[in-house]
């Protein structure tokens, strides 16, 4: 997939991160090192985004 639906992607991803920390099911240092990986993942991501 390629350009916005990645963003869309990534969005998702990261909403369900920000969930997952919010409920205590990871810590923010696993969300900040997921979050990274993410980001690697979904290339072509806008820098606008962070």
């Amino acid at each position: 997939m390629t350009g916005k639906g990645q963003s869309i992607e990534y969005l998702l991803s990261r909403h369900l991160l920000k969930k997952l920390l919010k409920e205590v099911f990871i810590t923010e240092e696993e969300f900040i090192k997921i979050d990274a990986e993410n980001r690697k993942t979904f290339v072509g991501i806008s820098q606008a985004l962070y």
